[in-house]
């Protein structure tokens, strides 16, 4: 059954298309991801499906009494209502109900005759059939269940909705979405404001949601794990994908390679014609034949190809190396009034280390980044920078330091005057400035698109230790990418804050867990964490950390005195590599040695059937005809092998980083 319809819609902003002659149907159940660079559509579609916006071609079908649930990514909340009773009225004006109940009994109890008797008891129970209704199907008890999974206190239900940040205020809207369960939900980027315990929780509640929900996020693992199809808003237009995010990515991959190499046979072909018609329509006897061929030539389709957006990428410039103790804290203590954040912390941050710094909200994150930058003082502790150690933080409130006056590239100069402006500008592609958006006045920006700029004034110059917290809350899921693979193969050290799961599976090689007031290191990334803590009991997590006994290995052992391998257990390690190399590529090493065989015989079998078929003497015989047929077979086959050939040897490529983070493992173990 299908809920929404939009049938050939065209939308525009003055002269600029953003969508032209897009169809497509969400049906009841659909599990959708939006996906898309920014500026490309995303929340006008949106807009369009709520009806806030109104297509100027084309229609757009809804069902009859379509309930639609709408998570944008900020709202503007008014009212002191308990948080418990916004969630509850979502789904009906519940105190009205309980009014009406109350004034017909009245009515009821003051009745004289039968009739009006009958007629106010038809209508109390009408009214109790309502409520008994409202409470089976949305029971206070699931609202409450809801705002305990996304992070509430039972005391809390009660506080007025007006006393909660912006981010919990988001948080309220969100259970009020999932407790009314829309027809169709569209949640604008839901996880920007979820710590990892309530994002585990959602994603456990959205598994089991009945209603249809279409999701922009900047979080590809939350994509993959909550989508089954996707809407690409592409350079090309609207595309439709089956699968989740990255089987989307794969398919759009296969389809640039076939569009390609079929443009490129195209080509060939082409030039082949042409080559016939230049060589011969000067001569009598085979004038009749280029005449032909002319006719061929003209009626060849130009061949669509996918109009790829350029990849951007950029490399965080060269740092000064630090000492191998780039920072070591102690008995780290912060309070605020009889809240204690973290008391008597302390660890060691080691050069090279990129860790992740997670915990409920409210846990002190933020705070432990503030007291180590320098920006909070510590009500007690220590906090002792090693040998050339220059620290850069980067926070939200960082972009009320840029200069109004500036532009975007104005203010990036100054950060880098020694950086080319072809540098710059990469840099700002990749946080969504392009092209004259980087004259933009800094004043004239939204509170994202500053903090964008003061992310990317952070980076052109970084210290050798980065502090960061929520870096990616205002890119898309491409700037995302492109921020994870740079701080992937930055040189220095990071400590971060992040919401975002696969940014930090990316990033980082040890979990910082803030809670209870001390921290918890585990080796590894995300993914190793959650394994930890889901299988093992408090103990045996307990065994897996290291903390402070990092501190006191590190302590100890000199830097000067690496263990040296020996002959023997280098050449064993080698072995082990060589058996993983063998493991995660030797299929797809054979798979690539048939295509590149079987692509040789074809190529050497159409160069002879090609000279063969242009030399005008051969043109008329018997064989040419079988001669041109299997031409063009071998062509075809050729075609679909060479996209096979490409999306292979891609795919090694991807096996190959995952084998060299294991020989770094394999060389680096104990």
């Amino acid at each position: 059954m299908s809920l929404i319809t939009f049938n050939k819609v065209n939308f525009s902003f003055g002269s600029r298309i953003i969508f032209d002659r897009v169809s497509f149907q969400i049906q009841a159940g659909s599990k959708i991801g939006l996906i898309g660079s920014n500026g490309m559509g995303k929340t006008t579609l949106f807009k369009l499906i709520t009806g806030e916006l109104k297509e100027e071609k084309g229609n757009i079908n809804r069902q009859n009494n379509l309930n639609i649930g709408y998570l944008p990514q900020e709202f503007n909340f008014q009212g002191n209502a308990p948080i418990l009773d916004f969630v509850l009225a979502s789904t009906g004006n519940r105190k009205e109900l309980e009014s009406q109940i109350f004034r017909v009994q009245n009515q009821l109890s003051q009745a004289q005759n039968q009739s009006d008797k009958e007629k106010f008891g038809e209508k109390l129970a009408e009214l109790y059939e309502k409520k008994l209704l409202l409470e089976e199907r949305f029971s206070s008890h699931k609202a409450e269940s809801i705002l305990h999974g996304l992070g509430f206190t039972t005391a809390q239900f009660s506080q007025p909705l007006d006393t909660f940040s912006g981010g919990w205020q988001m948080r309220v809207l969100l259970a009020s979405l999932l407790f009314s369960t829309p027809d169709l939900l569209l949640m604008d980027e839901p996880t920007n404001h979820l710590d990892l315990p309530s994002l585990n929780w959602v994603d456990e509640y959205l598994d089991n949601y009945s209603g249809a929900l279409l999701i922009i996020s900047h979080d590809k693992e939350f994509l993959d794990r909550n989508v089954n199809r996707i809407f690409a808003l592409e350079n090309d237009g609207f595309r439709e994908y089956k699968g989740n995010y990255s089987y989307s990515r794969e398919l759009r991959k296969e389809e640039e390679i076939i569009l390609e190499n079929r443009k490129k046979n195209m080509e060939r072909k082409q030039k082949h014609l042409e080559k016939f018609i230049e060589r011969f329509k000067a001569q009598a006897n085979k004038a009749r034949q280029a005449k032909s061929k002319a006719k061929l030539l003209r009626k060849m389709e130009e061949v669509e190809t996918i109009d790829r957006e350029e990849k951007i990428n950029f490399t965080l410039p060269e740092v000064e190396r630090s000492g191998a103790r780039t920072l070591h804290f102690k008995n780290l203590t912060k309070s605020f009034g009889n809240n204690v954040v973290f008391e008597d912390v302390s660890q060691l941050i080691q050069r090279g280390d990129k860790i992740a710094l997670v915990g409920t909200n409210g846990s002190g994150k933020t705070t432990l980044l503030k007291t180590i930058a320098g920006e909070l003082e510590a009500d007690r502790g220590q906090v002792v920078a090693g040998a050339n150690v220059t620290i850069s933080y980067y926070a939200q409130h960082q972009a009320d330091l840029l200069n109004l006056d500036n532009t975007i590239l104005e203010e990036i100069k100054l950060t880098a005057p020694r950086l080319g402006e072809t540098s710059i500008r990469t840099m700002l592609g990749a946080f969504l400035f392009k092209n004259d958006d980087v004259h933009k006045k800094i004043g004239v920006l939204s509170g994202g698109e500053k903090a964008r700029v003061a992310l990317a004034r952070l980076l052109v110059a970084p210290g050798n230790l980065l502090l960061m917290d929520e870096p990616t809350n205002h890119l898309d899921l491409e700037s995302t990418e492109i921020l994870a693979d740079a701080l992937g193969n930055f040189a220095g050290t990071i400590l971060f804050v992040s919401h975002n799961r696969s940014f930090i599976n990316s990033i980082s090689n040890k979990i910082w867990e803030l809670e209870d007031s001390r921290i918890r290191e585990f080796p590894g990334n995300l993914k190793d964490y959650l394994f930890h803590v889901k299988n093992n009991s408090p103990d045996e997590v307990d065994s897996v950390m290291t903390g402070d006994k990092t501190i006191q290995k590190a302590d100890s052992d000199s830097e000067d005195n690496d263990r040296r391998l020996t002959k023997a257990e280098r050449r064993r390690r080698e072995a082990q590599y060589r058996k993983i190399l063998k493991k995660y590529t030797g299929d797809i090493q054979k798979k690539i040695a048939k295509l590149e065989n079987r692509i040789e015989t074809l190529e050497s079998e159409n160069e002879l059937l090609e000279k063969k078929i242009a030399d005008p003497d051969f043109f008329g015989k018997p064989e040419y005809v079988d001669s041109l047929k299997q031409f063009e077979q071998n062509r075809s086959k050729l075609e679909e092998l060479m996209g096979r050939w490409t999306f292979q040897n891609e795919k090694m490529e991807e096996k190959m980083e995952e084998v060299e983070e294991k020989r770094k493992e394999i060389m680096e173990q104990d």
